[in-house]
């Protein structure tokens, strides 16, 4: 893709904590055309912010996330929008950051180019309550959802469920997203006593589980812009995932999906939705449709899974359309395939403990990989730091494991003796 460089390019600030790969990935995107793209600071190890193209970091939040005083994480950005210059782009990389900037968006833009979508739009989005009351409300499918009102609710609810039954938070975050498919009461019953975060407010749905393949889950990402029209709109699959079979993509593939195209850019369209999604649908052969799993109000971590002929991504067009250059994305390229290399270690793993997979069949599919979410030859960096963390990840699990092996094994022998 070629812009002119001979005009001033707007900088970009994204916002994500240390471990978000969609924020190199944007680097390396829009540093490959001239421009400067700035992270937050990140204690630890942060594989993003040691690309080459990332051109500096700003002090904002708590470690990549918009925690603590909101009056002064929002001050910390307008100063940094004040440094990078006018007409800086701010994009969210997270729910969290999304929502906050949402709130905050009449502050910020006074420093920094945006999206506006609407606050509670974001929230709601956000929300797997607020979208499945949402995309009811329009009637497109989605599955059914209960939501307990505390751990003592869950007991009265979890024998009138049918079986089995995703349990997934109400509302996600960095360090709040796992999720699992139970089969039954008593294992509800473990799994919200485990998981819930608090006994009167604990953040679990339980969803409707759509039989199927890791085949039947489908992605559409797209740009909208001010008008909410759709400037870019892509479709893939996922063809593993990390968690294996309910995580994020690990190996992915784009496809033409017109049916769900149109769907889900008349669902976004009608609810009046601007700025960069990433959704997930799962079809269900049981009536034909299409359910919305997610709507993520903010770049997908798998966003270069997805690209245009004429060179489009979605941050591509978010950067083009609020730099006063706006392009339409055409034809997506199919069969571009994407892979997010430490987290398909790990899911080659889970899906051979599964009997799925093999390791030779494993190593075949990453034959013709397109790009990688960490590896690049220009800008090695990220894949080995993002390896480096599998590892130490690996050991300190271990480690962990095993110190509660060793403080448990006296208290199960003077069992065993009594």
């Amino acid at each position: 893709m070629h812009i002119d460089r001979n005009r001033a390019l707007p900088r970009v600030l994204f916002l994500a904590p240390p471990r978000w790969h969609g924020a190199h990935c944007t680097m390396r995107s829009l540093g490959r055309l001239g421009v400067r793209v700035y992270a937050l600071e990140h204690r630890g190890t942060s594989p993003s912010n040691t690309s080459r193209f990332c051109a500096g970091t700003v002090p904002a939040g708590d470690n990549g996330r918009p925690i603590g005083d909101a009056a002064g994480i929002v001050e910390d950005l307008v100063r940094a929008g004040r440094r990078l210059g006018a007409g800086t782009i701010l994009i969210a990389g997270t729910d969290e950051w999304a929502v906050f900037v949402a709130e905050h968006a009449d502050e910020l833009a006074r420093e920094f180019s945006l999206p506006r979508p609407s606050a509670d739009l974001v929230a709601r989005l956000a929300s797997k309550v607020g979208l499945f009351e949402i995309a009811s409300g329009y009637g497109f499918p989605t599955p059914r959802l209960v939501v307990p009102r505390s751990l003592d609710h869950v007991g009265e609810i979890a024998p009138t469920l049918t079986y089995p039954v995703m349990v997934k938070p109400v509302v996600s975050r960095p360090d709040v997203d796992s999720k699992a498919v139970v089969s039954g009461v008593a294992e509800l019953l473990d799994y919200a006593g485990a998981h819930a975060e608090s006994p009167h407010d604990p953040n679990l749905m339980f969803q409707e589980y759509i039989p199927g393949t890791d085949a039947d889950v489908w992605m559409f990402t797209g740009y909208f812009d001010a008008q909410s029209r759709c400037r870019a709109a892509f479709t893939g699959r996922k063809l593993r995932q990390c968690p294996a079979h309910m995580g994020h993509t690990s190996l992915g593939v784009a496809e033409p999906n017109p049916e769900l195209v149109e769907q889900a850019t008349a669902f976004l369209s009608a609810i009046g939705y601007r700025g960069i999604v990433d959704s997930g649908y799962r079809f269900d052969s049981r009536d034909g449709t299409y359910k919305i799993l997610d709507v993520n109000p903010r770049v997908g971590g798998n966003f270069r899974q997805f690209v245009s002929a004429n060179d489009l991504d979605v941050v591509r067009a978010l950067y083009l359309d609020l730099a006063g250059m706006p392009r339409q994305a055409t034809e997506q390229l199919d069969g571009r395939m994407w892979l997010k290399e430490d987290s398909d270690v790990v899911a080659m793993v889970q899906y051979r403990r599964l009997g799925e997979l093999d390791l030779k069949t494993w190593l075949k599919s990453l034959r013709h990989i397109d790009e990688g979410a960490t590896f690049a030859l220009d800008d090695p960096m990220p894949f080995v730091s993002a390896m480096a963390l599998v590892v130490t990840d690996t050991v300190a699990g271990r480690w962990r494991r095993r110190r509660r092996s060793l403080r448990t094994a006296p208290a199960a022998a003077a069992r065993w003796a009594a």
